[in-house]
Order: structure tokens, then C-alpha cells, then sequence
């Protein structure tokens, strides 16, 4: 893995990109897929209870663990363009080994990039990820505000047409914090560099789609939720809740969303198809 010298924020520790320069240009009249997904740090917790009872998982690393992120990486692997939530790049409880790496080796992407939001001494290290088998134009590492820090937003630029921005979102639990979180977003989407760029936003948001906070966004940014009340997606194992979502203000197509029926996560993952043209490997 190779580390760029070049970044709009260097906060952003590492990027994997064998192609990032002097790749070459494929051209196709078809659909790319996109997948927001909260891992849950590869602890898959099964039942309500295994919060309690398998608090350790929180702290320490396992082989289990280990097994589960290299499913996971084999899972994601037929997605074009993935959204992380809740990896850990190198905490104990990951065996001080990056998360990000380990599903990026089993899912084979050409294209990794993480940022890490907050940091429990000694235990663990929390934050996004984005893998692409699209090439990166440029990324950013946003820290979200809120009354307790560590939320972030991964923002990247796909070397593709039509021009496409991705953000990877992990907001708070309060809804007071996440229309503040939204709102900051929805002005940094809205800046002019952008221009008419399509924008997509994934993440593990902690409200449904109808809510105060994401219609406040809606407003501010013209992108809607994708997903609505039926995708249901927490907890993985009797899902009754709608907390990951995919928003955009390309709204003029159908998305075919997935809630796709995994648990290797707490969280299911869910995942929506774009049109593309062209786009840089």
C-alpha cells in the first residue's frame, strides 16, 4: 500500500490507489452500484443480549473477528463503490491492524481511503472508510459538529461522468446534533467547486428517512433519500428501523434499492444502482 503525498486534508492518514495516476479511461453506458454499510468494527453482535454478554468484543481482538472482516471484504466485493461505518483503523479491539486494509485485500479494490473521527486510548479508533474500483479526483476529511465530537464526513470526487461526489456519513444519536451535522454538510455540498456535480450520501445516519433532520437536509441540499420507511436495516436480526440511507439529486431514475439480507454487522447494508458514461479505474 502506498501513501499519496497530495490531499486537500492531511488528516486523512492513508489512501490505497494503484491507479490513481495514469489510469485509464472506461467507457459504458450502464449502472454502478453503491453500498453504505456500518460494519460494527467486525464485532456481529446477534442478538440484543450479545451487547451485554459480549461486551469484551469491544475491547479486544479475536479470530473470529479477523474471519468476519475478511466475509465481509468477500461480501462487499460486488459493490462498485463502497460507504464504511464504524471501522476500526487500528485500535486494540482491530489488533492494531487498520480494518480498512483487511476488507480492502479480501474485496480487492483498486481505491481505499479512511479517516478516523475519534480515538479511546489503548481500546479502539473509530471512523469511515470509502472503497471505489472508481479513481478518487480528490477527498476530504470533514469533522461534523456536535454537543460530543467525533463524527465525521468522508467526501470524495469520482473520476467519472456525469462528475460525482460521495459522501460516506456517520451522524449522531440526538436529533438536535444531527440537523446541526446536516446542516454543515448540506453548505459543504453546496459549494460552488461542485457545480452541478451528481452528490450521493451514504451512511448509518441514526434516523429514518421522513425525519426532522433529514427533511431540514432535503431542503438545504435538493438531495432526497433513496431509501424510505420499508428499508429497514437495525438490528440486522429482526430488522424494525430504517437508519442507513443513501440520499442523491439524481432523482430522476429508478435506484433499485437493497436492503441486502447479511449480519455479519449489527447494522444491514443497504445499496442503490447509478447511471454512469465514463469513468477512470
Amino acid at each position: 500500500m502506498e501513501r499519496l503525498a497530495w490531499s486537500r486534508v492531511p488528516l486523512v492518514e492513508y489512501i490505497y490507489s494503484k491507479f490513481i495516476i495514469g489510469g485509464h479511461n472506461i467507457t459504458m453506458n450502464q449502472t454502478f452500484s453503491v453500498l453504505s454499510y456500518n460494519v460494527q468494527a467486525g464485532i456481529g453482535t446477534k442478538r440484543a443480549h450479545h451487547y451485554v454478554t459480549r461486551a469484551h468484543n469491544q475491547l479486544i481482538s479475536s479470530k473470529a473477528k479477523r474471519q468476519r472482516l475478511r466475509s465481509i471484504g468477500k461480501f462487499i466485493a460486488g459493490y462498485d463503490v463502497v460507504c464504511l461505518q464504524e471501522v476500526d483503523p487500528g485500535g486494540r479491539r482491530a489488533g492494531f491492524t487498520n480494518q480498512g486494509d483487511v476488507l480492502r485485500e479480501a474485496s480487492r479494490h483498486s481505491h481505499f481511503i479512511h479517516q478516523e473521527n475519534r480515538s479511546v486510548r489503548a481500546i479502539s479508533r473509530h471512523g469511515n472508510a470509502i472503497l471505489s474500483r472508481v479513481a478518487f479526483k480528490s477527498f476530504e476529511d470533514l469533522k461534523l459538529p456536535g454537543r460530543i465530537g467525533g463524527r465525521g464526513a468522508l467526501v470524495v470526487e469520482l473520476d467519472m461522468d456525469p462528475a460525482t461526489v460521495v459522501a460516506c456519513v456517520h451522524l449522531s444519536l440526538g436529533p438536535d446534533d444531527q440537523t446541526e451535522q446536516l446542516e454543515f454538510l448540506a453548505e459543504h455540498l453546496n459549494l460552488p467547486r461542485y457545480g452541478r456535480a451528481r452528490r450521493i450520501v451514504c451512511g448509518d445516519l441514526n434516523c429514518a428517512a421522513q425525519s426532522a433532520p433529514l427533511r431540514r437536509f432535503s431542503e438545504l441540499s435538493e438531495l432526497r433519500p433513496l431509501t424510505s420507511a420499508v428499508h429497514k436495516t437495525y438490528p440486522a436480526w429482526a430488522p424494525r428501523l430504517g437508519l442507513d440511507h443513501i440520499l442523491s439529486n439524481n432523482m430522476g431514475l429508478d435506484h433499485q434499492v437493497v436492503v441486502e439480507d447479511v449480519d455479519y454487522s449489527d447494522h444491514r447494508p443497504v445499496s442503490a444502482d447509478f447511471k454512469v458514461s465514463t469513468y477512470k479505474e
